[in-house]
C-alpha cells in the first residue's frame, strides 16, 4: 500500500512525502503529494471502486487502488482520510491501531 501510494504520487504528481508517527495506540502514516489535488466534492468518492476524478483519467488505471487500500485498512480497524494538502495536492492520512 505504501509503495503504491508513493509510486502513484510520483507518477502523476512528481513528488511524494511520507511521514510515519508512532503514537501510544496507533501508527499514523501521512502521504502528501504536490499535484493538483482532488476537488472536495468527489474526494470521498475516489474510495469507491472504479471511480476516477477527471484529473486522474489521463493517467490510466481502473480506479481501484484507493478502494482496495480503504478495504485493507478497514479490515485492520484503521481509518483512511483524504484531505487537502497543506500547500496543494492531496494528503492521505492512514491511522492503524497497534
Amino acid at each position: 500500500m505504501v509503495t503504491d501510494l508513493c509510486d502513484n504520487a510520483v507518477k502523476f504528481d512528481g513528488k511524494a512525502e511520507v511521514t510515519v508517527v508512532e503514537q501510544t495506540r496507533t501508527v499514523v502514516i501521512i502521504f502528501e503529494d504536490d499535484g493538483r489535488g482532488t476537488p472536495h466534492e468527489p474526494r470521498e468518492r475516489v474510495l469507491e471502486p472504479f471511480f476516477k476524478s477527471d484529473q486522474s483519467r489521463a493517467g490510466g488505471g481502473f480506479g481501484l487502488g484507493l478502494s482496495i487500500f480503504a478495504d485493507i485498512i478497514n479490515s485492520h480497524q484503521g481509518t483512511l482520510e483524504l484531505r487537502q494538502g497543506i500547500l496543494r495536492g492531496l494528503r492521505v492520512v492512514v491511522t492503524i491501531p497497534k
